[in-house]
């Protein structure tokens, strides 16, 4: 207990100043009753997450600052293995942008208006994206990244570039990616691995989840759904997954009947993924919350804190994009996955 205290004491006191920051289902629930998005926007400069830069506007670039600015004061206050790890999971915008780089590499779109679409984050990305953005083909741009911890894996999928052309580039950079991050739960004190493994596991579920169903509006055969979705989980298992891609008419309830997303997901097949899967996301806000409840010295708070930034930040999304179609308050907050109040 003495050597959790020692790891985790200042980094927990620093979570909990953060979490008093966040604008938690009340905040977001008293957003959705604002008149436009223009509104919510103006609302959001009086919060944590303060003025844009001159040249940003209200952006998804601004909201996901928040996610840098609290993440580079947690891991001020960790250190090794602990503060590796926290930064290994924080590198997943440095992988969505390296997604939309090749997205954008192989559209040959101009350099300049790529860069602007590009996360880099001082103190905790590893590439200097913009300098990639003027790679010409991907070729070229993989050739660039051969040194990083990207670099394999893309090179691994350099030969199905021609078949299936960026796809290929992005899913393998996507999976060796979170395949590393659970490996650096490995790397953690034994009570941290398994908590690290709680949230990340079912974070994993989820996006498995999701990858399925979007692969099945893709046509893709069965294999290589198996092949695009991610080994590790908490309760989606091999045999789950496999099942969902061999039988994309299944009723998702009885395919999970033996986890805690079928109730979730029983109508999945009768209605649009994305609506049935804020109840996953909303499950996952309850393990953070329980998390953050009990015992305070361990990985699962600042985790647990940076996954709940993330999933506000999702949430506010969802009311901007709302609020700027129209959508009707009680629909908005339907949608909402914070449940931290």
């Amino acid at each position: 207990m003495l050597g959790d205290l020692r790891r985790y004491a200042a980094a927990n006191a620093r979570v909990r100043a953060l979490l008093s920051t966040l604008l938690g289902r009340g905040g977001l629930q008293a957003l959705c009753g604002y008149p436009s998005s223009a509104a919510v926007r103006a609302a959001l400069l009086r919060t944590a997450y303060g003025a844009p830069p001159p040249d940003a506007g209200i952006s998804d670039r601004y909201l996901l600052a928040r996610v840098a600015d609290v993440g580079r004061a947690v891991l001020e206050l960790l250190d090794d293995p602990e503060r590796a790890f926290i930064r290994q999971y924080l590198l997943h915008h440095e992988v969505d942008s390296l997604k939309i780089l090749i997205r954008g590499v192989a559209g040959h779109l101009p350099s300049p208006m790529l860069a602007t679409h590009l996360t880099a984050w001082d103190g905790i990305g590893t590439i200097a994206l913009a300098k990639l953005a003027g790679a010409t083909d991907p070729r070229t741009l993989v050739e660039r990244l051969a040194d990083t911890a990207y670099g394999p894996a893309l090179h691994a999928a350099l030969h199905r570039l021609d078949t299936a052309g960026s796809f290929a580039l992005e899913v393998s950079l996507e999976l060796d990616y979170y395949d590393r991050l659970w490996t650096a739960t490995a790397t953690l004190h034994a009570s941290d691995r398994d908590r690290a493994r709680h949230l990340l596991g079912i974070l994993f579920d989820i996006l498995n989840l999701s990858w399925i169903s979007r692969y099945h509006a893709l046509s893709l055969s069965p294999e290589e759904i198996l092949n695009y979705t991610l080994r590790q989980g908490r309760w989606i298992t091999l045999n789950i997954r496999r099942l969902l891609a061999e039988q994309p008419g299944t009723q998702w309830g009885a395919v999970l009947g033996s986890t805690p997303y079928a109730a979730f997901l029983a109508d999945a097949a009768a209605r649009r993924f994305d609506t049935a899967a804020v109840a996953l996301w909303r499950f996952l806000a309850g393990e953070i919350q329980r998390t953050l409840m009990g015992y305070p010295f361990h990985i699962g708070v600042p985790l647990g804190f940076l996954l709940a930034q993330e999933l506000e930040i999702r949430d506010l999304r969802v009311v901007l994009a709302a609020k700027s179609i129209g959508v009707p308050n009680a629909e908005i907050i339907e949608h909402l996955a914070t449940v931290r109040h």
